[in-house]
Protein backbone atom coordinates (compact mmCIF):
# COMPACT_ATOMS: atom_id res chain seq x y z
CA UNK A 1 0.00 0.00 0.00
CA UNK A 2 1.23 3.45 -0.93
CA UNK A 3 1.87 6.03 1.80
CA UNK A 4 2.29 9.55 1.08
CA UNK A 5 4.99 11.57 3.20
CA UNK A 6 4.68 15.13 2.83
CA UNK A 7 8.11 15.89 1.56
CA UNK A 8 7.61 19.41 3.29
CA UNK A 9 6.68 17.49 6.83
CA UNK A 10 9.28 14.36 6.62
CA UNK A 11 11.50 13.53 9.94
CA UNK A 12 15.42 13.57 9.45
CA UNK A 13 14.16 9.34 9.84
CA UNK A 14 11.95 9.26 6.91
CA UNK A 15 14.21 11.58 4.97
CA UNK A 16 17.49 9.29 5.68
CA UNK A 17 15.12 5.97 4.56
CA UNK A 18 14.31 7.70 1.54
CA UNK A 19 17.79 8.48 0.15
CA UNK A 20 18.57 5.19 1.15
CA UNK A 21 16.12 3.47 -0.68
CA UNK A 22 16.72 6.02 -3.76
CA UNK A 23 20.52 5.12 -4.11
CA UNK A 24 19.85 1.17 -3.70
CA UNK A 25 17.13 1.01 -6.24
CA UNK A 26 18.84 3.34 -8.73
CA UNK A 27 21.82 0.78 -7.70
CA UNK A 28 20.31 -2.60 -7.77
CA UNK A 29 16.93 -1.69 -8.90
CA UNK A 30 13.46 -3.31 -7.47
CA UNK A 31 14.15 -6.31 -7.51
CA UNK A 32 17.16 -6.86 -6.43
CA UNK A 33 16.98 -4.25 -3.43
CA UNK A 34 16.55 -5.98 -0.33
CA UNK A 35 14.95 -3.22 2.94
CA UNK A 36 17.69 -5.05 4.96
CA UNK A 37 20.41 -3.39 3.20
CA UNK A 38 18.14 0.06 3.14
CA UNK A 39 17.74 -0.10 6.88
CA UNK A 40 21.34 -0.59 7.01
CA UNK A 41 22.78 2.57 4.86
CA UNK A 42 19.59 4.89 6.28
CA UNK A 43 21.05 3.83 10.43
CA UNK A 44 17.54 2.47 11.12
CA UNK A 45 15.88 -1.27 11.73
CA UNK A 46 13.31 -2.68 9.33
CA UNK A 47 10.64 -1.98 11.58
CA UNK A 48 11.76 1.79 11.09
CA UNK A 49 10.84 1.50 7.76
CA UNK A 50 7.86 -0.38 8.63
CA UNK A 51 6.57 1.78 10.82
CA UNK A 52 6.89 5.54 8.62
CA UNK A 53 6.30 4.71 5.18
CA UNK A 54 5.88 0.90 4.40
CA UNK A 55 7.16 -2.58 2.92
CA UNK A 56 9.61 -2.89 -0.75
CA UNK A 57 6.67 -1.64 -2.33
CA UNK A 58 5.89 0.90 -0.65
CA UNK A 59 9.25 2.41 -0.46
CA UNK A 60 9.82 2.03 -4.15
CA UNK A 61 6.72 3.55 -5.37
CA UNK A 62 7.79 6.66 -2.51
CA UNK A 63 11.28 6.97 -4.49
CA UNK A 64 9.63 7.32 -8.00
CA UNK A 65 7.01 9.43 -6.54
CA UNK A 66 9.18 11.97 -5.17
CA UNK A 67 10.60 12.68 -8.93
CA UNK A 68 7.74 12.41 -11.37
CA UNK A 69 5.28 14.39 -8.77
CA UNK A 70 8.69 17.05 -8.73
CA UNK A 71 8.49 16.91 -12.42
CA UNK A 72 5.04 17.27 -12.76
CA UNK A 73 4.63 20.57 -10.44
CA UNK A 74 7.53 21.97 -12.12
CA UNK A 75 6.07 21.37 -15.77
CA UNK A 76 2.86 23.13 -15.27
CA UNK A 77 4.32 26.02 -13.22
CA UNK A 78 6.86 26.92 -16.49
CA UNK A 79 4.06 26.21 -19.26
CA UNK A 80 1.85 28.55 -17.13
CA UNK A 81 3.94 31.07 -17.86
CA UNK A 82 4.97 30.74 -21.79
CA UNK A 83 1.98 32.18 -23.95
CA UNK A 84 3.17 30.44 -27.31
CA UNK A 85 3.28 26.64 -28.31
CA UNK A 86 7.04 27.29 -29.05
CA UNK A 87 7.56 28.33 -25.66
CA UNK A 88 5.37 26.40 -24.17
CA UNK A 89 7.05 23.60 -25.13
CA UNK A 90 11.06 24.79 -24.54
CA UNK A 91 8.77 24.94 -20.85
CA UNK A 92 8.02 21.60 -20.98
CA UNK A 93 11.13 19.83 -21.87
CA UNK A 94 13.26 21.96 -19.67
CA UNK A 95 11.38 21.57 -16.84
CA UNK A 96 12.00 17.65 -17.74
CA UNK A 97 15.92 18.16 -17.82
CA UNK A 98 16.17 20.32 -14.58
CA UNK A 99 14.25 17.49 -12.83
CA UNK A 100 16.73 14.88 -14.32
CA UNK A 101 19.80 16.92 -13.15
CA UNK A 102 18.08 17.65 -9.97
CA UNK A 103 17.46 13.74 -9.30
CA UNK A 104 20.92 11.49 -10.45
CA UNK A 105 18.89 8.85 -9.68
CA UNK A 106 15.92 8.90 -11.88
CA UNK A 107 18.01 8.18 -15.24
CA UNK A 108 19.61 4.23 -13.69
CA UNK A 109 15.70 4.26 -12.57
CA UNK A 110 13.87 4.57 -15.05
CA UNK A 111 16.40 2.51 -17.79
CA UNK A 112 15.92 -0.41 -15.37
CA UNK A 113 12.37 0.09 -15.80
CA UNK A 114 12.00 0.09 -19.37
CA UNK A 115 14.20 -2.78 -19.18
CA UNK A 116 11.89 -4.70 -17.09
CA UNK A 117 8.76 -3.98 -18.90
CA UNK A 118 7.63 -1.73 -15.90
CA UNK A 119 6.29 -4.88 -13.68
CA UNK A 120 7.64 -3.07 -11.05
CA UNK A 121 5.77 0.31 -12.10
CA UNK A 122 3.20 1.86 -9.19
CA UNK A 123 -0.13 2.69 -10.28
CA UNK A 124 0.73 6.52 -9.07
CA UNK A 125 3.57 6.78 -10.87
CA UNK A 126 1.14 6.09 -14.02
CA UNK A 127 -1.24 8.59 -12.23
CA UNK A 128 1.81 11.17 -12.53
CA UNK A 129 2.81 10.38 -16.25
CA UNK A 130 -0.65 10.91 -17.10
CA UNK A 131 -0.93 14.04 -15.86
CA UNK A 132 2.56 15.01 -17.37
CA UNK A 133 2.06 13.80 -20.69
CA UNK A 134 -1.62 15.62 -20.65
CA UNK A 135 0.29 18.95 -20.72
CA UNK A 136 2.66 17.90 -23.74
CA UNK A 137 -0.76 16.47 -25.70
CA UNK A 138 -2.60 20.14 -25.02
CA UNK A 139 0.91 21.71 -26.34
CA UNK A 140 1.21 19.57 -29.28
CA UNK A 141 -2.61 20.20 -30.60
CA UNK A 142 -2.26 24.15 -29.66
CA UNK A 143 0.96 24.07 -31.91
CA UNK A 144 -0.96 22.12 -34.55
CA UNK A 145 -4.10 24.04 -34.42
CA UNK A 146 -2.09 28.00 -35.08
CA UNK A 147 0.26 26.00 -37.49
CA UNK A 148 3.24 26.30 -35.47
CA UNK A 149 3.60 22.42 -35.29
CA UNK A 150 3.42 19.56 -37.81
CA UNK A 151 0.84 16.82 -36.83
CA UNK A 152 3.04 14.53 -34.67
CA UNK A 153 2.11 11.96 -31.96
CA UNK A 154 2.62 13.42 -28.46
CA UNK A 155 4.42 10.42 -27.77
CA UNK A 156 7.23 10.46 -30.05
CA UNK A 157 7.76 13.78 -29.82
CA UNK A 158 8.00 13.21 -25.59
CA UNK A 159 10.36 10.16 -25.97
CA UNK A 160 12.35 11.97 -28.73
CA UNK A 161 13.64 13.99 -25.98
CA UNK A 162 13.54 12.40 -23.31
CA UNK A 163 15.21 9.40 -24.63
CA UNK A 164 18.32 10.87 -25.40
CA UNK A 165 18.17 12.71 -21.72
CA UNK A 166 17.90 9.59 -20.30
CA UNK A 167 20.93 7.73 -22.46
CA UNK A 168 23.07 10.36 -22.38
CA UNK A 169 22.90 10.99 -18.53
CA UNK A 170 23.85 6.53 -17.87
CA UNK A 171 26.53 6.96 -20.73
CA UNK A 172 27.64 10.25 -19.23
CA UNK A 173 27.90 7.94 -15.40
CA UNK A 174 29.53 4.99 -17.60
CA UNK A 175 32.03 7.67 -19.06
CA UNK A 176 33.00 9.43 -15.43
CA UNK A 177 32.76 6.24 -13.79
CA UNK A 178 34.38 3.48 -15.58
CA UNK A 179 38.03 4.82 -17.00
CA UNK A 180 38.01 1.53 -18.88
CA UNK A 181 35.25 2.78 -21.46
CA UNK A 182 37.29 6.10 -22.29
CA UNK A 183 40.73 4.71 -22.31
CA UNK A 184 39.57 1.74 -24.80
CA UNK A 185 38.28 5.47 -26.92
CA UNK A 186 41.77 6.89 -26.28
CA UNK A 187 43.56 4.03 -27.66
CA UNK A 188 41.68 3.63 -30.90
CA UNK A 189 40.96 6.85 -31.95
CA UNK A 190 42.31 10.07 -30.19
CA UNK A 191 40.39 12.16 -32.47
CA UNK A 192 36.92 9.88 -31.82
CA UNK A 193 37.80 10.27 -27.91
CA UNK A 194 38.05 14.36 -27.99
CA UNK A 195 34.80 14.60 -29.60
CA UNK A 196 33.03 12.04 -27.22
CA UNK A 197 34.18 13.38 -23.98
CA UNK A 198 33.21 16.59 -25.10
CA UNK A 199 29.59 15.77 -26.09
CA UNK A 200 29.49 13.87 -23.14
CA UNK A 201 30.59 17.10 -21.05
CA UNK A 202 28.37 19.30 -23.34
CA UNK A 203 24.76 20.42 -21.83
CA UNK A 204 22.56 17.58 -23.68
CA UNK A 205 19.42 18.98 -22.97
CA UNK A 206 19.82 22.11 -24.56
CA UNK A 207 21.38 20.21 -28.00
CA UNK A 208 18.49 18.00 -27.71
CA UNK A 209 15.82 20.43 -27.28
CA UNK A 210 16.95 22.08 -30.76
CA UNK A 211 16.77 19.12 -32.56
CA UNK A 212 13.70 18.64 -31.41
CA UNK A 213 12.15 21.73 -31.89
CA UNK A 214 13.61 21.14 -35.80
CA UNK A 215 11.30 18.03 -35.83
CA UNK A 216 8.67 19.67 -35.07
CA UNK A 217 8.23 23.27 -35.83
CA UNK A 218 6.71 24.38 -39.38
CA UNK A 219 9.04 27.28 -39.85
CA UNK A 220 12.32 25.14 -39.47
CA UNK A 221 14.22 23.93 -42.18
Amino acid sequence: MYTRALKDKRSKTVQRIIEAATNVFADVGYNGARVDEIAKKAGVNKATIYYHIGDKEALYAQVLHDVTEDAAERIETSVEKATTPTDKLKAYFLAIAQTVDEHPSLAPLMMREVASGGQNLPVVIAEDLVRIYAILTDIMKEGAASGEFVPAGTLPVHLLYLGPLIFHKNLEACWKTNPGVAEVFARLDEEIYRDFGQNIEARAADEILRLVLRAVETNRK
